[in-house]
Parts: structure tokens; sequence; C-alpha cells
């Protein structure tokens, strides 16, 4: 199985369960792997059978700017349905979203799920 590595992605959202967290978008960063047979673009050299980084990149920035979401894991199982959705050639993806000025006294949260095709 290939896999596609977007490291770092700034994405603005609603995210949190305290009061203050639903009043402002914050900016959480995103990595995503996506899995998938990525072979025929390999041999093809034609975008039409790859997958479009920058639309997956949108996808997760609109989706996400559109929601607002109490849990993080909740956001991420989202975006990853999302992208399941809209990118056939996806087979798994896993999404690991750090959260920088989360309510804690650690330097920040990150959460990590995967998801794939039934």
């Amino acid at each position: 199985m290939d896999r596609i590595i977007l490291k770092g992605l700034p994405v603005g959202c609603v995210i949190g369960t305290l009061p203050e967290e639903r009043t402002a978008q914050q900016t959480l960063f995103f990595d995503l792997e996506l899995y998938g047979d990525f072979s025929r673009a390999g041999r093809t050299d034609d975008l039409n059978d790859a997958v479009d980084y920058t639309a997956v990149e949108r996808c997760v920035k609109d989706y996400a700017a559109g929601t607002s979401f109490h849990l993080l894991e909740r956001l991420a199982y989202a975006c990853g349905e999302k992208l399941l959705a809209r990118f056939p050639l996806l087979d798994r993806v896993t999404l690991r979203i750090r959260k920088p000025d989360a309510p804690v006294e650690s330097d920040s949260v990150e959460l990590e799920v995967t998801l794939g095709r039934n």
C-alpha cells in the first residue's frame, strides 16, 4: 500500500468544550497520511490518476472551518469520513491533529485516528 504524507496543515475552526473556546476560531495543525494504491499515477504521470494534494487540503480546511465541534475526536473522525467519501483512491486515512492552545498545562494536545473503508 502506498502512502502520501501531508504535515503541518494549519486549519482554523471552532473547537472545544469551554465557553471561551466556543466564541472564535483557533488554529489546529493537521498531519495527514493517505493510503491507497497510487501505482497508476506512478505509471501515467497524470494528475487525473492521482490524489490531488491541494484538493485534500482544501477539503479538510473548508470542512473544519464550517463546523463547530466540542471534541477533537469528533472533528478527526468527521474529516476522515469526508476524505474517504470524496477521494475514491483512498483506502485508509490517518489524521493527527495538534491543538497548541488547548487549556492544559502541556504544550499542546495531539490526537491521532485512523479510518478505513469497510
